[in-house]
């Protein structure tokens, strides 16, 4: 392994593993792959889930052989979103919270993890942000556009690196790290769509709490940014559940999390209401927010102590009295009293309580 690369490109701000590597193989007149496997052998095959699969130990070898600090190169990982987007580090997960998943290999092609914005890429020395991997990230806050998550000449996702890969006849298409892999298309000339002004706002706000690690709801309530960030992806699946393509926040489309995050959008201000209103008016439940963990507790404390009081409803069983009641009305209508017409007054099929309060009051 070389000490020291001829060219080494130091990280942009704000920019993502892949890109960073993509930029220094062209730089040096190397395929990225080979140079990969040439400073760090582990990342062999790892082309698809690049961003995904790298760890501490492979970005430090990057950067001693292109003179860059170990705190700039770390920044470009996913991992170092850790404390901030997501509570841990998970070095050998393949799924981390609030990321968008490229999957197993064979889902290569169908998962769009990657976003860009075309303004972006066209300014300066093209490259591809690390915040571009975020799943409730939809919109670009310098340029008021949507992001893209896909080429939009062929509909297949953005995968720069494979711009080294082997197409058809095993020739390599070398083409620059703003075109697409799969037909050439240019990325930088997409069509820029304008953003809702609230969803820019929101995402503003919520790019402010992934940088300090913590927020502020009202005066009194401080919490860190990844516990808000956790309710923030399980209100865009309870939004999008109900879709074709609902389900997982960190594999739906951007389409879909674009349309949630209108739907959601000031939905963490004048703290609950305006959450209490979203709910009513989709008639979300307090149950619905018991799965977003299997740890305990289940909700955050912030979070079960704003909506439990109002959204709380425990089912309550029949008591002695409901049953009375329900005997008197069917005495009062001549109507033949019996357990059976009991539950059925009550609501209930066959309830132990009502059977045994029953027997209580006939005794």
């Amino acid at each position: 392994m070389p000490s020291i690369l001829p060219v080494h490109p130091q990280p942009l701000p704000g920019e993502l593993f892949s890109s960073w590597v993509h930029r220094v193989a062209r730089a040096n007149g190397q395929n990225v792959f080979s140079l990969c496997y040439l400073l760090a052998p582990e990342m062999k095959n790892t082309y698809y889930n690049c961003d995904y699969l790298v760890d501490e130990g492979i970005v430090f070898k990057f950067a001693k052989v292109l003179r860059a600090s170990r705190e700039k190169a770390y920044r470009t990982t996913l991992e170092s979103f850790a404390g901030y987007l997501f509570e841990q580090a998970t070095p050998k997960a393949h799924i981390k919270t609030c990321i968008l998943q490229t999957g197993i290999k064979r889902y290569d092609d169908v998962r769009f993890n990657l976003q860009f914005c075309p303004a972006c890429l066209s300014e300066g020395c093209s490259y591809f942000r690390k915040k571009w991997r975020i799943s409730w990230l939809t919109v670009c806050t310098e340029h008021a556009c949507q992001l893209h998550d896909r080429c939009p000449e062929c509909n297949f996702p953005v995968r720069p690196l494979k711009n080294d890969v082997g197409q058809p006849y095993k020739m390599p298409f070398l083409g620059k790290i703003t075109e697409c892999f799969q037909c050439g298309f240019e990325l930088k000339d997409s069509t820029a769509k304008r953003a809702n002004l609230e969803v820019l706002s929101d995402a503003c706000w919520y790019e402010e709490a992934l940088d300090l690690g913590y927020i502020s709801l009202t005066e009194r309530t401080w919490i860190y940014s990844f516990s808000l960030f956790s309710v923030l992806r399980h209100l865009i699946y309870l939004i999008g559940s109900g879709s074709s393509k609902g389900g997982n926040p960190d594999t739906m489309p951007h389409e879909f999390r674009y349309n949630a995050m209108r739907e959601l959008r000031g939905v963490f201000r004048d703290w609950p209401n305006r959450l209490i209103e979203l709910c009513n008016r989709r008639g979300i439940k307090y149950y619905h927010f018991t799965n977003m963990t299997k740890r305990k507790p289940l909700l955050p404390y912030w979070l079960d102590a704003a909506i439990r009081p109002r959204m709380y409803k425990p089912k309550l069983g029949p008591t002695k009295e409901s049953v009375a009641a329900a005997i008197a009305y069917l005495r009062t209508h001549e109507i033949r009293t019996s357990l059976l017409q009991v539950n059925r007054i009550l609501g209930y099929r066959d309830s132990g309580l009502i059977k045994k309060f029953y027997k209580e009051i006939h005794e």
